[in-house]
């Protein structure tokens, strides 16, 4: 008995020793580590089985996303040739209309993810998901050539799955060509094969992104794609916080109301949201056909048909060197001069925003955060009121919606800059998920997102330092505790 506790020991410490080793030459953040060695203590073997499925760094490790091809790489400029010309132009003459922050922002997002600047556009905001499904409804009814579509979450069982796949059917059989993407952890329990087997046999292209099924991908199951795309006959384009289910127009059978926000452009915009959802399709199909140019007739638009609205669309994934959208939301955040509104469901900040946060609180900047106060997923949830003392002494004011599910992903900062898409404020969106937001430098469409903002603060609870002084040690001891798990929520 004794030399089989003295072997399991040393098994133990062999174990621990090598899965430190893994995670010291993955170079994370001292907490980051740390929260991982606990794990590991917690859940001997099971706990290292679980980090190479949702902790690796494969980013690091060298097992990235495949790239394109040199030659559609080519074809791809090609096509944003227009576009790409006239960069230097468009910042020129956008760096003298605005702030020398606004033109920190755009080289930054050209910097770190070749985030291209476009000016002509036509943006419109949904606050509820009944005025987006009824426009993206309408939208489709009328196209003519193509409808790519691309959700985190598509639910075949509600109304909306079910309408949804009736309308595509019909197009389809009227000759209009359909891609869908959806994320196979995302509607491992929402989406059914009979679903997309009706939608196949239509001749509609339904896959799961990135084929997580494949032996030699499951590496990357912990890098779901979170994205929000719809793009219809290449000159209208939908994205930000909605995916495709009932609960998103009425709150479902869970909720009372669900808050959340989307938006509707034209113009040269939707050539990047589609250039965006072609490189997806192919490293999940190969097929090189998205690359045509008659899939991006809005490089090529009417200047004159559209308003003056500068817009970047900055990305993040597994596939991006950088954490783009994690370097806007901090430069968001330490360039602000007067206020920072903060909305999402989520609420696990990485350091460096922390950081950023408190410091600008105790700079004089408002700062506002605005979170569910109706939960769908309890240890997020729990894990976010870990943080809210440190923000609350800094000066950040923290707020909880309590009219539903509230699901919108928004930074705006100083009336004159808006943040609107699919990461929230959380690790998970800004170093793991494959993301998209669209970046908005425009006072009017600014104004707009603050005022829903002030919308929603009515509707909310403010907490304050006292209210956090009466949670019981127990309670935020089970917080912290979660917030060790951070990497995982």
């Amino acid at each position: 008995m004794f030399e089989i506790t003295t072997l399991l020991i040393i098994l133990f410490q062999i174990y621990m020793a090598f899965t430190v080793i893994v995670l010291l030459l993955d170079n994370r953040e001292p907490a980051e580590t740390f929260a991982w060695i606990f794990i590991f203590i917690l859940m001997p073997g099971v706990g290292f089985i679980v980090y190479l499925f949702a902790g690796r760094n494969w980013r690091n490790a060298g097992k990235r996303r495949r790239n394109l091809p040199q030659y559609l790489a080519k074809n791809l400029f090609s096509v944003f040739k227009p576009l790409e010309d006239a960069q230097e132009e468009k910042m020129a003459i956008v760096e003298d209309e605005l702030s020398s922050y606004q033109d920190d922002l755009i080289r930054l997002l050209y910097n770190n993810s070749h985030s291209l600047m476009t000016t002509r556009n036509r943006v419109k905001f949904f606050h509820s998901g009944k005025e987006k499904f009824e426009a993206l409804i309408r939208d489709i009814e009328e196209a003519k050539d193509y409808i790519h579509m691309e959700y985190f979450i598509w639910t075949s069982h509600d109304p909306l799955g079910k309408r949804l796949k009736e309308l595509l059917i019909r197009k389809a059989g009227e000759g209009v060509e359909i891609r869908i993407l959806f994320d196979f952890s995302g509607c491992f329990f929402k989406l059914n094969y009979f679903y997309v087997r009706s939608l196949r046999k239509a001749g509609i292209k339904i896959f799961p992104f990135f084929n997580y099924l494949s032996p030699f991908k499951l590496h990357t199951f912990n890098y779901r794609n979170h994205r929000k795309i719809a793009v219809i006959d290449g000159r209208i384009a939908y994205t930000g916080g909605m995916n495709i289910g009932q609960e998103y127009i009425d709150g479902g059978q869970k909720y009372e109301s669900w808050r959340d926000t989307h938006m509707r452009v034209e113009g040269e915009s939707v050539a990047v949201l589609q250039a965006i959802f072609a490189i997806d399709w192919y490293n999940t199909t190969e097929e090189e056909n998205v690359f045509k140019g008659k899939y991006y007739p809005s490089v090529l638009c009417n200047q004159n048909d559209y308003d003056y609205i500068p817009m970047q669309f900055p990305t993040s994934g597994f596939d991006s060197k950088w954490p783009s959208i994690l370097h806007l939301y901090f430069s968001i955040i330490t360039m602000a001069q007067k206020n920072i509104y903060i909305t999402s469901p989520y609420f696990i900040p990485e350091p460096s925003l922390l950081m950023a946060l408190k410091t600008a609180a105790m700079r004089g900047i408002e700062v506002i955060v605005l979170l569910t106060g109706v939960p769908d997923k309890k240890l997020p949830y729990w894990a976010a009121f870990s943080y809210f003392e440190e923000l609350l002494q800094a000066g950040v004011r923290v707020f909880h919606y309590q009219k539903g599910f509230l699901h919108a992903k928004i930074i705006s900062s100083d009336e004159n800059v808006c943040t609107i898409g699919t990461a929230n404020f959380d690790i998970r969106s800004l170093k793991l998920n494959y993301e998209v937001n669209a970046l908005i430098y425009d006072e009017i469409f600014t104004k707009e997102i603050d005022q829903q903002f002030y919308k929603d603060l009515e509707a909310s609870k403010e907490m304050s330092l006292a209210d956090f002084k009466q949670v019981s040690v127990l309670v935020k001891l089970r917080n912290s505790l979660i917030r060790l798990l951070s990497p995982l929520l």
